[in-house]
């Protein structure tokens, strides 16, 4: 036997000296690959969670967020509802019982006897009359304003 191989030999040999054909084993980077899959999967699946999460937190926002223009709408209407509903505005109704006061010690203090009565009974009637007219421009300007309210309330029925 010589040193000398022969050609079919050494075919024979490099089939040997191939890796092992391992598919139906998994390799290292085979295992790697499927746990960064699986792990990939579920950051996947929690990242879905939060987005979900989010998305509830914006809409809870959202709901509880006053809007500028509604909000706005309604301060209107409110303000001009209490600057309606006032009986007595300013100083209108104070000066009237200012008058009728002065106008009463000034008849007792001026006049005396039957004179003082008479004088008390006109200022009574002038100052009642000086409220009715009052009380008239105020139910005046309470009528104007009724197709106000109405506006108003066919606003607020319609929001």
């Amino acid at each position: 036997m010589s040193e000398e191989s022969d050609p079919e030999d050494d075919v024979g040999r490099e089939e040997f000296d191939e890796p092992f054909d391992r598919s139906d084993q998994p390799s290292d980077e085979a295992l790697e690959l499927d746990e960064l899959r699986q792990e990939f999967e579920r950051l996947e699946e929690e990242l879905y969670s939060v987005r979900g999460e989010l998305s509830r937190f914006e809409q809870a926002v959202d709901d509880r967020t006053v809007k500028k223009p509604a909000l706005e709408a309604e301060l209107r209407r409110y303000v001009r509802r209490r600057m309606r509903r006032n009986r007595a505005r300013g100083w209108g109704p104070y000066l009237v019982l200012l008058y009728g006061t002065a106008m009463t010690i000034g008849a007792f203090y001026f006049l005396a006897g039957v004179w003082a009565i008479l004088a008390m009974i006109v200022v009574w009637l002038s100052t009642l009359g000086l409220y009715v007219i009052m009380l008239l421009v105020g139910v005046t300007f309470n009528v104007l304003g009724v197709p106000w309210r109405v506006r108003d309330a066919i606003a607020t029925w319609r929001s």
